[in-house]
């Protein structure tokens, strides 16, 4: 132990230290998530102005905006590179910020490769337990291979962060770390899923009729996962699995049910696997608990091969426009990102080879528009500039408050009927005229 405090001291440098490293051009890497960098943003804020070209990357941030933007809202000294976009990457002015597309299993791969490079990455981790070790504290996802691969690893200690059960990408030992910065330990801050509305509820009713014992799930974080938790916890099913990637509050209230065992998981029974916790401080402490929770990096939770070895693996996420062909976007309005790619197109593919999989997509038929009145979120082709997310080849179940269609086998004439069947009826007319103007109705 003593051996472990002298060299925790030698790797001890103060933020401004830090930051005074930096140079005109480098690039920084924040990582992720509540992780995120605070103690070598706030010194390196105070360099706006003399550090030019400047490339910052974070992504989905959870906490407090980056202080490097607010003392440089021109960006000129810094930009921001990111994965997904969140509500902290979004009050950023466009000019500021750009997005790296890619799917979330490949992420990790992206930084061992060197297609991904850094001068600096600097996030939070717990303090070093009784072997050294430093972990990734609730979101090792990424974590590991950006710190390894970066060309210097500063570790921002917090005190609120804990060990983790998980495989060994989810902590480092403190010899593989460059620096060490000690700081205010903020809190892991509440981030409770939305209550899901009326129409998000009866989404999750059209759901739950696809699940049955012993399936394994991939829920998300949002509204809609929030309201399949709630029915799933109130249901019947029992011998449930869990291989996520993120981990909300509705997968622990599934599990305080007493409807998950992982008994019937074809790897990693019993026990439910995740890569991301994101929810309320009584989700966090649950993470800190719950024997029965491991953690592995994002190549292991989203890699098809692996995660299909469960049978009948049931995957729900979002769209938010799905056109007659069956292609879905989840990331974009137009040409304006809004989101990434993050995980979809990785528990899509895995669902399809699971023996008895489903994947499923979902959202309200309708959405508001700015100026007030309702549009259609099934439409005949996407938007102009729209991200193609998940691809037509790769879609098989889709949900809204109107019904479940699998696209699975179907030709085009038979997609553009079942999509047009679950569409709100207001705009049911319409997708037939503009179907039939493309030559895809019969």
């Amino acid at each position: 132990m003593s051996h472990l405090t002298e060299l925790y001291r030698s790797k001890l440098i103060s933020a401004d230290q830090a930051a005074a490293m930096v140079k005109s051009g480098d690039i920084v890497d924040y990582y992720a998530f509540y992780a995120s960098s605070q103690y070598l943003d706030a010194a390196l804020a105070k360099r706006a102005g003399e550090l030019e070209n400047i490339t910052i990357r974070s992504q989905l941030r959870v906490g407090p905006p980056m202080q490097v933007f607010a003392a440089d809202p021109s960006g000129k000294s810094f930009r921001l590179d990111s994965f997904f976009f969140g509500p902290i990457e979004h009050l950023l002015p466009a000019h500021c910020r750009s997005t790296i597309p890619g799917r979330l299993a490949r992420y990790e791969s992206f930084f061992e490769r060197g297609d991904l490079q850094s001068d600096f990455a600097a996030f939070m981790v717990s303090p070093p337990d009784d072997d050294g070790y430093l972990h990734f504290c609730p979101c090792p996802a990424l974590a590991k291979a950006d710190a390894v691969t970066t060309k210097c690893f500063i570790a921002e200690i917090n005190e609120n962060y804990y060990p983790m059960r998980g495989s060994d990408l989810c902590r480092i030992h403190l010899s593989e770390v460059d620096y060490v910065l000690e700081g205010h330990n903020p809190p892991l801050i509440d981030v409770p899923s939305p209550p899901p509305t009326d129409t998000e509820i009866r989404i999750a009713d059209r759901i739950l009729g696809e699940i049955g014992d012993g399936a394994c799930l991939q829920i998300g974080y949002g509204s809609v996962p929030m309201a399949i938790a709630k029915r799933i916890a109130e249901s019947p099913l029992k011998d449930l699995g869990i291989h996520t990637e993120v981990f909300p509050e509705g997968i622990m209230n599934i599990y305080k049910a007493g409807k998950i065992t992982g008994a019937r998981k074809g790897i990693d029974r019993g026990k439910m696997i995740a890569s991301i916790l994101l929810g309320t401080r009584e989700l966090i402490e649950f993470g800190r608990d719950c024997p029965e929770l491991y953690f592995h990096s994002s190549s292991y939770t989203n890699d098809p091969a692996i995660m299909s070895r469960n049978d009948n693996l049931i995957t729900v996420n979002a769209f938010l426009e799905v056109d007659l062909f069956g292609q879905v976007n989840a990331e974009s309005i137009g040409h304006r990102t809004i989101s990434g790619t993050g995980g979809q197109l990785d528990f899509a593919m895995g669902s399809d080879i699971s023996n008895g999989g489903k994947a499923i997509l979902c959202g309200p038929s309708t959405y508001t528009k700015k100026g007030g009145g309702a549009d259609s979120r099934i439409v005949a082709t996407l938007t102009p500039g729209s991200v193609v997310t998940t691809p037509r080849s790769c879609v098989q179940y889709v949900a809204t408050e109107h019904g479940i269609v699998n696209l699975r086998g179907r030709n085009l004439w038979e997609r553009a009927q079942l999509l047009t069947s679950i569409a709100h009826p207001d705009f049911r007319d319409d997708l037939i005229r503009n179907a039939q103007a493309i030559g895809i109705w019969k």
